[in-house]
């Protein structure tokens, strides 16, 4: 007898999946966390759900369901099977009593052996959200402010502090932060944030770089709203199509606010593309230890150079405003390039202190994100 039926459009599975499936876990002591969750209901809505216990991912979407019912799947498989149907309408029928899913599409047929969904932590549903306290703002501000800082905390595998990002809401402003101890990036942001809720709280650069990824695949993102719930040690994101939970950090985070110089004693002004493939060019001959690239600002010109003793040099130099006094300073050029990388304007703008002064990095068109770089001495 076959329980839990329903017909899905083969692109509206395969996004769903795509969303869902790399919050599983590969290798674990748990075998349903490499599944993905299917719940067909009787409103003819599907959910698809995964976890790594860390972070949470429920999607939903429409479907034709001729019999409720859940199921658990292997996720890489399931996947591979998905991508490779035509693209026609997908049947999925489970029989309950061997856990076994029927999967037809054309003249595909497939067979899958699941986890029973009772074995799959529990996830979170609309309903449950109903009454909780929402802070909605639009979802470009958020994914902006997301793109230009979470790149910059610290590796996650250590989960302090610094491996999550700052976020602050307040009135009409977002603010976020996120430093590796080397490297700061800041963004300010205005938004619509119309109960003037205000909320603080660290959230880990792993769970933001995977929400930006998933929300990649909504509709229409530029007129989605966010809505963010904070409790005391998770954070929920909820769109029109989508729940997010992750733990947050705990702790106080660094008072970054007082690192960033108020005003700088030298400035330069370089083509943002023409320093980046200098750049690219010189770091062919960096020792891959340190990643070390010297910078000597002369009048109106910028000097690259990078040195391997046992393998050689490299050299360049492009044309910068700049008329201060000359000055050399080093740093890891990885660290410039990613926030050379993450601007959009045509020029970029460095402020500077001395050669072992943090040296700031902002696009000329806005001044509400910058980077803060600590150089490296060098004899």
């Amino acid at each position: 007898m076959a329980n839990m039926e329903f017909t899905i459009e083969k692109e509206s599975l395969l996004t769903n999946l795509k969303i869902v499936e790399k919050t599983t876990v590969t290798r674990g002591i748990q075998p349903v966390l490499s599944n993905i969750l299917i719940d067909a209901a009787q409103d003819n809505y599907i959910t698809f759900a995964a976890t790594d216990l860390d972070i949470n991912i429920v999607s939903k979407t429409i479907a034709s369901v001729q019999t409720p019912g859940k199921i658990t799947l292997p996720a890489k498989k399931l996947s591979e099977i998905v991508s490779k149907l035509s693209n026609k309408p997908v049947v999925f029928k489970l029989n309950e009593e061997t856990n076994v899913v029927n999967i037809e599409c054309g003249n595909s047929k497939f067979e899958l052996i699941g986890i029973s969904a009772e074995e799959f932590p529990a996830t979170i549903s609309e309903e449950e959200l109903k009454d909780k306290e929402c802070v909605e703002i639009d979802l470009t501000p958020f994914m902006k402010s997301i793109k230009y800082t979470a790149f910059s905390a610290a590796n996650y595998e250590n989960r302090n502090i610094i491996s999550g990002v700052y976020c602050s809401i307040s009135e009409q402003v977002l603010e976020m932060a996120a430093t590796d101890g080397n490297r700061l990036t800041r963004i300010i942001e205005k938004i619509t944030n119309e109960k003037n809720a205000a909320i603080t709280c660290v959230i880990p650069s792993k769970t933001l770089q995977e929400f930006s990824r998933v929300a990649s695949f909504l509709k229409d993102s530029q007129n989605e709203k966010l809505c963010m719930i904070i409790e005391k040690t998770r954070i929920i994101f909820k769109t029109s199509s989508m729940i997010m939970t992750s733990r947050l950090l705990e702790g106080e985070y660094p008072p970054y606010k007082q690192l960033i110089p108020q005003s700088c004693e030298k400035n330069a002004v370089v083509k943002r593309d023409e320093m980046i493939a200098a750049l690219e060019r010189v770091a062919v001959m960096v020792n891959e230890r340190t990643n070390i690239v010297k910078f000597m600002f002369g009048e109106n010109n910028l000097f690259l150079k990078a040195d391997t003793p046992d393998a050689g040099l490299g050299e360049d130099s492009i044309s910068a405003q700049y008329t201060d006094e000359e000055l050399t300073i080093a740093f890891n050029y990885k660290y410039v390039l990613d926030s050379l990388k993450i601007m959009e304007s045509e020029q970029v703008k460095i402020g500077l202190g001395g050669s072992l002064s943090a040296t700031l990095f902002r696009p000329d068109s806005e001044d509400d994100y910058l980077c803060l770089i600590m150089p490296i001495q060098i004899r």
